[in-house]
């Protein structure tokens, strides 16, 4: 986890053995980063200044970041960070579920779920992901994985793309009782944790809403998430289980960390169809540039 950064002085290294001494100017602006996933990049510039005799052993320290592959001038940190989640392989990955747009205290009733599960028939049950499922009595139910990313850059500006296998049971274009149950599926981003307010309203229910805009029940993209695509899979009555893919590769969503270098990201669907949505997400592979 990228967490300390120290800033580098202007030192003179001397010689063991020797009063010969390497003089090492180090840019003001020079910081040392320290990844244990990654390599460390220090920029800087060498001014020798006496060296009566040019051998390695003389110049240790400057060997050993040359050997190392630690030395950087090109004044630009590595800020690309790549992520693979199988969820067969371990539990949920601290992947979370954040449900909203129902009344509040309904959990059962809208029999609200999310685990690491099997997948389902046909598919093969061996496998492991995560479940998510919930039954819109609402015509508005927003559903939602997220995950907290914590080893970012400070106040940048990412572009992110997700790459998701998940398994369907709704029928592409299919009918359905207050909209199709062919619902888009979004993802994105914020730099706050998802969280959900009460509206009061609504007369005799409370409702949760969230701390975000989704327009994935109008099947439209916004700042928060990008349209992947539907959850249709199935051609024809009686549907079945169907592994799907959708992807932003081609389309990367730029996302902004807050202060901290962190973000949270989501996968979500906003459905208006009054009945049972269950997706089995298998693995998501999210990269940050």
């Amino acid at each position: 986890m990228q967490k300390h950064i120290l800033q580098a002085l202007a030192e003179t290294v001397f010689d063991i053995g020797s009063n010969n001494k390497v003089g090492i100017e180090v840019i003001p602006s020079c910081t040392v980063i320290i990844n244990p996933n990654r390599s460390i990049g220090i920029k800087m510039k060498v001014n020798y200044l006496e060296i009566a005799s040019f051998r390695l052993k003389k110049i240790l320290f400057l060997g050993l970041i040359i050997t190392l592959g630690l030395v950087s001038c090109n004044g630009n940190e590595n800020s690309e960070r790549n992520y693979t989640f199988d969820f067969n392989k371990i539990g949920t990955e601290n992947w979370k579920s954040f449900f909203s747009d129902y009344p509040v205290g309904k959990e059962d009733f809208y029999e609200l779920i999310f685990e690491h599960s099997a997948l389902p028939e046909p598919l093969d049950t061996n496998l492991m992901s995560l479940k998510i499922s919930g039954n819109n009595h609402s015509d508005d139910l927003l559903s939602v994985i997220y995950r907290k990313f914590d080893d970012l850059q400070p106040n940048k500006k990412y572009l992110v793309t997700f790459d998701i296998d998940f398994a369907s049971r709704a029928v592409k274009g299919g009918a359905g009782i207050g909209g199709s149950p062919d619902l888009s599926i979004g993802a994105g981003g914020i730099s706050f944790a998802p969280n959900n307010t009460i509206d009061n309203s609504n007369g005799s229910n409370d409702y949760y809403r969230p701390n975000f805009e989704s327009k994935l029940q109008s099947g439209l993209s916004n700042e928060v998430f990008k349209v992947l695509g539907k959850i249709g899979g199935s051609d024809s009555y009686p549907p079945s289980f169907t592994l799907l893919n959708r992807n932003n590769l081609e389309a990367p969503i730029e996302i902004e960390t807050n202060s901290e270098g962190e973000a949270w990201l989501m996968i979500a669907t906003d459905s208006s169809f009054e009945g049972v949505t269950t997706l089995y997400y298998k693995s998501i592979k999210i990269s940050f540039k």
